[in-house]
């Protein structure tokens, strides 16, 4: 059984701000709208791996720094994926590298708590930076569809991100 996580003391405009400087200092918008999520786990040190078997949760094990393994169901859409992996990331900065926790720690997902709410800001703040979001929403009509498309995300986690900026 994974241990508890204890959650990070940012509050959420930090934890935003937090991801956005990781995005800006790895440049993992370089081509367009989507972020190059995979460049940064290798940049970082980590692998990603897909499971062979049907029931693997999703979930990131950390032997140490810049030695990690975001795991990923075999079964889930590449947006999801990427949205797992960005969440995956927010643990590693937020958990286990920002409270400058040493050796291995594994990070379940599933649970409904404060640390996997930070993960899941983390992520959406990652894969869309306030800033391009906003552009975004507002090219695309406030359509979550479209928004989705050019971050390379599901619809829902663009919806998300548009209620969390209080878009809608």
């Amino acid at each position: 059984m994974l241990a508890s996580i204890t959650p990070s003391p940012l509050s959420r405009a930090a934890i935003a701000d937090y991801a956005e400087r990781v995005a800006e200092k790895h440049h993992i918008f370089v081509n367009g709208e989507s972020a190059d999520i995979e460049s940064l786990v290798d940049s970082l040190g980590g692998t990603i791996e897909v499971s062979e078997s049907f029931v693997s949760p999703e979930a990131l094990t950390v032997r140490d720094r810049r030695d990690f393994t975001v795991h990923l169901p075999a079964l889930t859409s590449h947006r999801r994926d990427r949205f797992t992996i960005a969440h995956e990331i927010g643990h590693y900065f937020l958990h286990y590298l920002q409270p400058k926790v040493t050796g291995p720690k594994d990070f379940g997902r599933g649970s409904r708590n404060t640390a996997e709410t930070q993960a899941n800001y983390f992520a959406g703040a990652l894969l869309m930076p306030e800033k391009r979001f906003r552009e975004a929403w507002e090219k695309c009509g406030g359509d979550s569809w479209s928004v989705a498309d050019l971050f390379g995300v599901s619809k829902s986690a663009a919806s998300v991100r548009a209620q969390t900026l209080r878009l809608r």
